[in-house]
């Protein structure tokens, strides 16, 4: 998985680009929060149910 963060090309927007996906923001704060936590989540581990 490939993430970005990088200038809208029109008006003054951001975008978190996350493989092909892009997610808008209004302020590179918030689209550098959001990478930052969605990072944090991903890499958090995960326990996976025992199967029957």
């Amino acid at each position: 998985m490939t993430m970005q963060i990088e200038k809208a090309a029109f008006g003054s927007d951001w975008l978190v680009v996350i493989n092909d996906y892009e997610v808008t923001f209004r302020s590179m704060e918030d689209a550098v929060a959001f990478a930052h936590r969605l990072k944090e989540r991903i890499d958090a581990p995960h326990v996976l149910p025992a199967g029957k």
